[in-house]
């Protein structure tokens, strides 16, 4: 299973590629909607505690990065299925594009948990033995 791989630098690079969708999307998207770049503030500021944590191996910040990344994900999804509604675009292969990427987005926001918490679970087994 790909949650068998070290997690150590798959935290790093998913917390990069949080950072890079952040600016890309913030910098191209959100400028009608304010909602999208408060939750990606957060989603950068645990993004460098996820880099911190898997370096010196703290689970905390891993666990914090974990909380943040549900909850301003969420909302990032939701906030994002209210504009695919409420937007009106001009041509229907925008709105499949846009769907598509939403769909990846989901995706995205379960690599953003998943790889961190299993991690931080096996740095917890580490520090019991």
């Amino acid at each position: 299973m790909c949650l068998n791989a070290n997690q150590k630098p798959c935290c790093v690079i998913i917390a990069l590629v949080a950072i890079f969708v952040g600016t890309i999307e913030t910098s191209y998207e959100c400028f009608h909607l304010v909602a999208a770049l408060i939750a990606w503030i957060p989603i950068f500021i645990a993004a460098i505690f996820l880099i911190i944590g898997a370096l010196r191996e703290i689970p905390i910040l891993l666990l914090i990065w974990v909380i943040v990344s549900l909850i301003c994900g969420g909302a990032l999804i939701i906030i994002k299925i209210g504009l695919m509604i409420y937007l009106n675009r001009l041509r229907i292969y925008l709105d499949i594009v846009v769907a598509i990427l939403n769909v990846i987005f989901l995706m995205l926001v379960f690599v953003w948990a998943a790889y961190p918490y299993a991690y931080m679970r096996e740095l917890k087994e580490q520090q019991m033995i």
